[in-house]
């Protein structure tokens, strides 16, 4: 895989495929890159990706594919182990940007991104045992009169 990202345009071209063809390619390549993450949290002893996700608008006639993966700890999760060990993966990574924060409740979270909206929210699950990787793909371009609802 290409760790070095391009700088995306501020506005995609005409769909290249068909937006069947777009949205499976979208969604395997932020699929490929949840497992990736999750294969740096520490004691994991399963991951769990979801088969669907959804589409969400991201601009003038685009979409990004959204899911998630959640990966099962031996024990209750060290948020602060699991952010440092997603930031060391990632940080020499050209074309991703590294945000670290806490949530709510003061729990270590990191979201890594891209500057045309792939982007992964490593989070504390609400099941016990549980870290939680939402993702966005980058936004593709659509036909105008694509509406694009539904699970994909």
């Amino acid at each position: 895989m290409d760790n070095n990202r391009p700088e995306a345009p501020s506005e995609p071209a005409t769909p290249s495929a068909s937006p069947e063809v777009e949205i499976r390619a979208a969604k395997a390549r932020t699929q490929r890159v949840e497992l990736e993450i999750a294969e740096v949290v520490p004691d994991r002893s399963s991951v769990r990706q979801q088969e669907k996700g959804a589409l969400f608008p991201c601009g003038k006639r685009q979409r990004q594919w959204s899911g998630g993966t959640n990966v099962v700890t031996t024990d209750e999760p060290d948020m602060d182990a699991v952010v440092a060990a997603v930031e060391k993966a990632w940080s020499d990574r050209s074309g991703w940007t590294i945000d670290k924060r806490e949530d709510t409740v003061g729990l270590a979270t990191i979201d890594i991104s891209t500057s045309d909206g792939e982007g992964y929210l490593i989070s504390r699950g609400t099941e016990a045992k549980t870290v939680h990787i939402r993702s966005s793909s980058s936004c593709f371009a659509v036909p105008e009169i694509f509406s694009g609802g539904g699970t994909w």
